[in-house]
């Protein structure tokens, strides 16, 4: 890369915009350690035979900038009898991780020497020792000569070459001016003080800044924590995290290059082998904007900008392509400033990045993904303008954007609201800027405002819930619902759908639970699509569902969700879920198995196998007893199946567990039934035994459990105590639902026509369509099933 001199520094750039990312500590040096009085020292150190204090210095040196896995040297004597000074121990690929000073590639499998003198025939020296070392006949294939005399390059190489041609070992010969390099490079000048008692008055005091005290003391926990807590063979996902941000805290507290690049490389390389994409493209990122802003390296940052790059090139997240191009975007306006040339191929990563982002803004079916890659594309574009005028067409575009975010839970509009503020001081005599951001200030108080309130009415719900009002909770917490669906408060919104769920069981109503927890595991599991993020509060999620749809008869879906809670809670360090967790759902299981007839047991038969994979032991023995397999459950769990045994699994499945378990509901005919139990009101749906009608059919029990669930605190009083619901499939291609209600039979009946249903094609427009036809269905419904007195009450509580 040819870069002409300019003054433009990127490190002072962001150091004006960002000061609490860079050091804010003092450096006082008193005396001096100039080199020249240093080399003087070191050339003369045989004659105040220091030679073994020079062993123990070259040692340290060569452990940070060579290899880090250098034998301590025992003996009375100067290289003792090994024919080294110390020499190279193997280390396993787990350990190696770990490193971060002195990384190579072979040192932990091949055996180096290292052979350290003071002599001034350095030559002869070293052609003795190199011999010497050659006939241990250890396998040596490195031998590095550290010397304290200057050795001149061409002399050095050709000592190199000519002990290699003898012995056939790489020979390295590392002179004073080496010495020398590496310690005023990488401040070692401490180092070369205390390992050869250096007489001078020289001392380098760090005062520590308020924000760097706090960073150095979180820095050294970190580096406690690894050296104690992290095993290399088995770091988890949650502790890949640890490395990266040692290695970014080792950048802002402004350390030695040689031991941030260090950390990052670290970093990236437990990503690789332990981490997820997510991690690894944040190691990438990370390492490319340290290199650029804080270590001012443009060929590092290149290097890792074309790694980011590489790393999500077939990716269909916009958050993961934004990281791609603010790097891009920095690229592109260093090689302006600097008038640079780029290594790497700018231009088509470039090309692909804004194809790739078209690509996802396309894509209706993921609306808040596609919005977000529109406004990335816009932001993107202001870069292109010479003349800040003609921006004028981008902010109008982004204020069209941020308008339709509005319902959108997965859009990030405070961060892109802050991140255009940023750009006041450029477009500040805009006007488009201007009524943009005169519309963004405003929507952020409003949203502020309603996340205020409805944390207020979150915490009413939660703490009737507490208090044992559950039909208040749900006034309360389904209150708090609109206004927390946000980015900005999703873990609020996942924290009140959780608590709404909790409280629908305890009344009774199931499917609505269910409904709750499923949309709550769908935004956090989102976290893991969007960031490779994997968190307790998902296992926690999981496990709930698992045991909602023991409760409701669905084995298959309850062992799915068991299966998934298990390989979160794998992997997660702060797990508390354990045997307790496992019993509770085997006991449930077995319960549930217990309790099923003959003809729904039969049809299990494949699932012993499955349920001895989870480790469900005790539900699989009730299974193979319950289908007749008697003698394999005696011999497996060593019992005898008499009356004794009858009687105990008897007790299980009468158990009182909270709740009524009906047996196994999976229904193999063409059309599928669920029920369900509101005040008095049975409630039967029966369906197409098939996806989508499955899923909807089951969408439908929740909505009107959720709809009616405060009535009886709501003064509406119940009139019917059946109501049949049918649902109609239709073949039209075309989404349309509609529904008729007669009671001609003497029960209520509703007919719900359903076409062009598809599930995995959910657009907003579709979306908006089956809520306005549930909500008339509900409005319809109302007077049907219930005496109503406030009629303008109701209209209101639902529309």
């Amino acid at each position: 890369m040819n870069v002409q001199e300019t003054k433009f520094s990127s490190k002072e750039f962001l150091r004006r915009r960002r000061p609490e990312k860079f050091s804010d500590s003092t450096i006082r040096e008193t005396g001096t350690l100039d080199r020249v009085v240093l080399e003087h020292f070191l050339s003369t150190l045989n004659t105040r035979n220091q030679e073994l204090q020079f062993e123990d210095f070259a040692k340290k040196i060569c452990e940070k900038i060579i290899c880090p896995n250098l034998l301590e040297q025992t003996g009375p004597v100067a290289g003792g009898d090994g024919k080294t000074d110390t020499q190279t121990f193997p280390v396993s690929e787990q350990n190696k991780l770990l490193w971060f000073e002195g990384v190579n590639e072979a040192s932990n499998k091949e055996r180096w020497a290292f052979a350290v003198s003071t002599r001034k025939d350095w030559k002869k020296k070293c052609h003795e020792d190199v011999l010497k070392i050659k006939e241990t006949e250890r396998g040596y294939t490195k031998v590095f000569c550290v010397t304290n005399q200057s050795a001149k390059s061409n002399i050095r190489s050709e000592v190199e070459d000519t002990l290699k041609t003898k012995t056939g070992i790489d020979v390295r010969i590392l002179d004073i001016n080496w010495l020398l390099d590496q310690t005023y490079k990488n401040h070692f000048e401490q180092l070369v003080i205390d390992s050869l008692s250096v007489p001078t008055q020289y001392k380098r005091e760090v005062i520590f800044g308020e924000n760097d005290y706090k960073k150095h003391k979180k820095y050294e926990e970190l580096t406690e924590y690894i050296r104690e807590k992290i095993n290399p063979a088995e770091i988890s996902h949650e502790q890949v995290d640890i490395f990266l941000e040692i290695a970014e805290l080792s950048a802002e507290l402004e350390k030695p290059l040689i031991e941030t690049q260090g950390l990052f490389e670290r970093a990236i390389k437990i990503s690789k082998k332990f981490g997820t994409n997510q991690q690894l493209l944040d190691a990438y990122y990370q390492y490319a904007w340290k290199s650029h802003f804080w270590m001012e390296d443009f060929n590092l940052f290149e290097e890792n900008l074309l790694l980011a790059y590489e790393s999500i090139a077939s990716s269909t997240n916009s958050s993961k392509w934004e990281k791609v191009l603010n790097l891009v975007t920095v690229h592109k306006s260093y090689i302006r400033l600097n008038n640079a040339t780029s290594t790497i191929d700018i231009e088509n990563i470039e090309r692909n990045m804004l194809a790739k982002l078209d690509e996802i803004a396309d894509d209706d079916s993921r609306p808040s993904n596609a919005l977000t890659a529109r406004t990335h594309k816009a932001i993107y574009k202001l870069t292109t303008f010479s003349d800040v005028e003609d921006a004028s067409v981008v902010f109008e575009e982004l204020h069209e954007i941020f308008k339709n975010s509005g319902n959108l839970i997965g859009y990030p509009f405070e961060k892109n609201f802050q991140l255009l503020n940023e750009l006041d001081d450029i477009f500040f005599d805009v006007d488009a800027y201007e009524n943009l951001l005169d519309y963004m200030t405003e929507q952020s108080a409003v949203r502020g405002g309603e996340v205020k309130g409805a944390l207020l009415n979150l915490r009413r719900g939660i703490k009737r819930l507490q208090n044992g009002h559950p039909y208040q909770a749900i006034k309360y917490l389904g209150k708090s619902f609109i206004p927390l669906y946000k980015e900005e408060s999703r873990d609020k919104f996942i924290l009140a759908l959780k608590a709404i769920a909790y409280a629908y069981e305890s009344i009774g109503l199931l499917w609505s639970s269910r409904s709750c927890l499923l949309l709550s595991a769908s935004l956090i599991t989102d976290n893991f699509w969007k960031y490779d993020e994997i968190s307790l509060k998902q296992a926690e999620i999981y496990y709930s569902l698992c045991l909602t749809e023991i409760k409701l008869g669905k084995l298959a879906h309850a062992l799915l969700w068991y299966e998934l809670f298990l390989i979160i809670n794998e992997n997660i360090s702060d797990s508390s879920f354990g045997d307790k967790e496992n019993q509770q759902v085997d006991f449930y299981i077995s319960q549930l198995i217990l309790n099923t007839d003959l003809k729904g047991i039969n049809r299990q038969s494949n699932i012993p196998d499955e349920l001895d994979r989870l480790g469900l032991f005790v539900s699989s023995g009730c299974l193979k007893y319950a289908l007749g397999y008697i003698e394999d459950f005696e011999r497996e769990y060593e019992v005898t199946a008499d009356k004794d045994h009858n009687d105990f699994l008897q007790k299980i499945r009468d158990f009182d567990a909270g709740f009524n378990s009906k047996g196994i509901k999976d229904n193999h005919d063409k059309r599928g039934v669920h029920t369900s139990f509101i005040f008095g009101c049975t409630i039967e749906i029966n369906f197409p035994n098939r996806s989508p009608f499955i899923e909807f059919s089951t969408n439908v029990l929740s909505l009107l459990e959720g709809a009616f669930a405060t009535c009886t605190i709501d003064n509406i009083h119940l009139k019917e105590a059946f109501l049949i619901i049918e649902v109609i499939a239709d073949d039209d291609d075309d989404l349309s639902l509609s529904h008729e209600i007669n009671s001609n039979s003497g029960k209520l009946n509703l007919t719900i026509n359903c076409a062009g249903f598809d599930a995995s094609d959910f657009r907003i427009e579709a979306q908006q369509k089956i809520t306005n036809e549930f909500k008339k269905l509900v409005f319809n419904l109302l007077p049907e099933l219930f005496f109503i007195k406030n009629t303008e009450y109701i209209e209101k509580m639902i529309f």
